[in-house]
């Protein structure tokens, strides 16, 4: 890797793990980005638009260490499941995806990656994998414990439903109804429905 590119993910990764997440990016062809907090995602996986294009991950800059390593890992088993299986019906997170997120992980289930309680709550976590992270609750407050600014900020859980909220990226939404472990919600910036994290901090409005 250029030294431009292993100092940013220095910058996002914990440390221990820098190496192998490299590895990992240079062992395949795909293009990297961090973009700026999205309510309703932390990272995704893109194919590429056209025949000889490229497949983009993406990933929120404002995730904590581990949230990051984890989303990444998420986002490359989907890279490696598409490079098997192409178009091929195949479900998003079924078990395809599934034996390829623990394969993946499974290097860095370490103590010098993930402190105590994260590895902890991983192994819970792989036990009965879901289709995101932010649907492990357990997981998610966990991790939550090393968000770079933690705040006492109010989550989407804790609001009635009806409650008009603000994102982290400006957005206002009015929450609805749970939909197992996030809740559909009506942006009215824009008009569209939303599925947010329970667990996302926001702003009363």
């Amino acid at each position: 890797m250029k030294p431009e590119e292993l100092e940013l993910l220095k910058r996002h990764f914990p440390e221990t793990a820098v190496t192998m997440v490299g590895e990992m990016f240079t062992q395949r062809h795909f293009k990297l980005y961090f973009k700026r907090p999205r309510s309703s995602k932390l990272g995704d996986f893109r194919p590429p638009r056209t025949k000889n294009g490229i497949c983009t991950i993406t990933l929120n800059m404002d995730l904590n260490p581990y949230q990051m390593l984890i989303t990444y890992v998420h986002e490359v088993a989907h890279y490696d499941v598409y490079q098997q299986y192409g178009s091929k019906k195949v479900s998003p997170h079924g078990s395809e995806w599934q034996q390829q997120f623990a394969a993946l992980l499974q290097p860095f289930m370490t103590q010098t990656v993930f402190p105590d309680d994260v590895l902890e709550a991983l192994l819970n976590h792989l036990q009965h994998i879901k289709a995101s992270s932010t649907a492990d609750l357990n997981l998610q407050r966990v991790l939550h414990q090393y968000d770079k600014n933690p705040t006492n900020t109010t989550t989407v859980e804790s609001l009635p439903e009806g409650t008009r909220f603000k994102t982290k990226n400006g957005l206002v939404f009015q929450k609805g109804e749970k939909q197992r472990t996030r809740y559909k919600c009506y942006c009215e910036t824009n008009g569209r429905w939303y599925f947010v994290a329970a667990l996302a901090e926001v702003q009363v409005v």
